[in-house]
């Protein structure tokens, strides 16, 4: 397993993200942590595109959603999930949006990244991270 710092907690969320590429050539999925604090609440909305190769055309693909609160995960569409950020003092919202390898194999993709909408003058905090999972080698 590996965990890559995507979006290292502050007021992230203000300007719409595209973090960076994981690549799956030697895992079989990633589970992407999306942590938002409190503050005003507002929506935003998560997708993820995949592509083969660093200069491969971006597409949006499917993905795997849970929530802090709920058991297990749910198959999102390409077109992406909104979610709640912020919230009353004290408020902390953690979301898992995975990828698995079989999800990517009909289009050939090898890498992943993570979009969020932006979130105009928003101050919630969060931070996003990615964790790679399954290695199909010894890494």
């Amino acid at each position: 397993m590996r965990i890559t710092d995507l979006k290292i907690p502050g007021a992230i969320f203000a300007s719409a993200i595209t973090t960076s590429e994981i690549e799956l050539n030697n895992y079989q999925e990633v589970t992407f942590l999306v942590e938002s604090g409190e503050g005003t609440a507002a929506n935003t909305t998560i997708t993820v595109e995949g592509r083969l190769g660093a200069t491969g055309e971006a597409s949006a693909v499917p993905f795997l959603f849970a929530e802090k609160g709920n058991n297990g995960f749910v198959e999102v569409e390409p077109t992406g999930k909104q979610v709640s950020i912020g919230g009353a003092a004290g408020a902390v919202k953690y979301y898992l949006i995975k990828v698995t390898a079989n999800m990517l194999a009909s289009k050939e993709f090898d890498r992943v990244v993570l979009k969020t909408t932006a979130v105009t003058s928003s101050t919630v905090p969060g931070a996003i991270y990615a964790i790679s999972d399954k290695p199909r080698f010894s890494v």
